[in-house]
């Protein structure tokens, strides 16, 4: 199984938490739409999952933590998807 390109990779400003494929086709509309991660607001990125039916998996949700402002908000069903997800950041233990 191939891993998609951002699998184990934490680069600076920004989060990733997996998702479950239920989650995921949940998310997966909401491609550049703002939610908020552990106090901050970031940009989430699903467009690797499109279409959403043919990815293998993993379900891979990564947050970038800037130019949220140019960016709509997501819906708060959304926001409460992304609040049961865990998050990872650069520096924190995995």
């Amino acid at each position: 199984m191939s891993r998609p390109s951002n699998f184990n990779q934490i680069h600076p400003n920004q989060a990733i938490a997996i998702c479950t494929r239920e989650q995921a086709e949940q998310l997966v509309n909401y491609d550049h739409h703002v939610v908020n991660v552990n106090g901050r607001l970031g940009v989430m990125l699903t467009h690797e999952w499109m279409p959403v039916e043919e990815h293998a998996g993993p379900f891979v949700l990564t947050v970038v933590f800037h130019h949220a402002e140019k960016h709509p908000r997501a819906p708060e069903e959304i926001q409460s998807i992304v609040d049961k997800l865990n998050f990872q950041v650069r520096g924190q233990p995995r």
